[in-house]
């Protein structure tokens, strides 16, 4: 990765903590320096390709879940947590995932995955087969946006209804969409457009609070109503700024008990991740993920995603981001341990 200038002398003190996994308190958050404890193997295709991620947890065998990464030039990659490829699948220029960890449809229960594919300018979804570990293309059809160029996507599910929010690379644009079930089969209706002025990629729903963060990259990081029923109250709740600079990409959340945890926000100009008080909706720490002494640092990270679920080796889970500057050329993803992240 470019090991760059850290922000503003307003950061100076972390020169004195290159490995330190020790939070150095400026004003009223944490600024932090980790070393990441894995790296998955590249992606298949050369320069910029790697770019979003999401998380298959395995409750029965926490140890056996999934990474399902993008190359946005080829399709999609399933990576264990050991980072080795598991499967890898040339579906087109998917830009973005995320996942239900269980949907139902005529009475079999899996994980789904949805995707944004600009080759076909769609939303896909996607059957994770978790005894071999493989996807399968669910639904191709009748499911093109009206945006220009699909981009960032997430789901959103209520007690009701699930959802599928999908922003446009261009416009600033973002719709959302439902998932029916008509006739035990798949199929997804356009709900409503909602408007930004610039470029937005990362998104995230907290349905604990029914709310979806938006990140619009030269302008800060929204919340909103996730419900297309009630108003939307939009909401800037972490600003660009000279300290934490444009442009703002992945969107990840962290939960924890009764609605407790981080939203956590690649800054991609700061080359560093904000975690922000998932409740408060205040700063709560600024995390660096430094070179050490056999994995290369993060820089210029798109996708972000995280686990709370305890494995052998993570017992708080994990974090798992983009590396736009990874030193074999080929763009892979680092793995950190959450205990380092939330470490006081």
């Amino acid at each position: 990765m470019n090991k760059s200038t850290f922000l503003t002398t307003f950061f100076v003190v972390l020169s004195l903590t290159t490995y330190s996994q020790e939070p150095v308190f400026t004003g009223s958050y944490a600024v932090k320096e980790v070393v990441a404890d894995l790296e998955t193997e590249p992606v298949i295709t050369n320069d910029d390709a790697a770019d979003d991620i999401c998380i298959y947890n395995n409750y029965q065998y926490p140890d056996n879940s999934l990474i399902i990464a993008t190359d946005k030039k080829y399709g999609l990659v399933i990576y264990g947590l050991d980072g080795k490829i598991i499967n890898h699948y040339p579906f087109g220029r998917v830009n973005n995932v995320d996942i239900i960890n269980k949907y139902n449809i005529n009475g079999e229960s899996f994980p789904l995955v949805c995707g944004s594919n600009r080759t076909t300018n769609s939303i896909e979804l996607y059957k994770l087969n978790t005894e071999n570990n493989s996807l399968e293309l669910i639904l191709n059809k009748n499911n093109t946006s009206d945006l220009g160029d699909v981009y960032g996507i997430t789901f959103y599910q209520n007690e009701l209804d699930t959802y599928i929010f999908v922003s446009d690379k261009d416009s600033g644009k973002v719709e959302q969409w439902k998932l029916n079930q008509i006739e035990n089969k798949l199929s997804i209706e356009k709900i409503r457009t909602l408007k930004f002025k610039t470029l937005i990629e990362g998104l995230v729903s907290d349905e604990y609070y029914n709310k979806l963060y938006i990140a619009e990259e030269n302008k800060g990081l929204w919340q909103i109503n996730a419900d297309p029923n009630i108003p939307e109250e939009r909401k800037m709740i972490f600003k660009v700024s000279k300290i934490f600079k444009k442009d703002f990409e992945g969107v990840a959340l962290y939960k924890r008990n009764d609605g407790e945890g981080s939203i956590v926000l690649s800054v991609q100009g700061s080359n560093g991740y904000a975690l922000i008080d998932r409740a408060t909706l205040k700063l709560k720490s600024f995390v660096k993920i430094i070179d050490g002494a056999e994995i290369d640092g993060t820089s210029d990270t798109d996708g972000i995603e995280v686990s709370n679920l305890a494995t052998s080796k993570y017992k708080k889970g994990i974090l798992v981001v983009q590396d736009g500057f990874n030193d074999d050329g080929y763009q892979n993803f680092k793995i950190i341990d959450w205990n380092k992240i939330s470490k006081q």
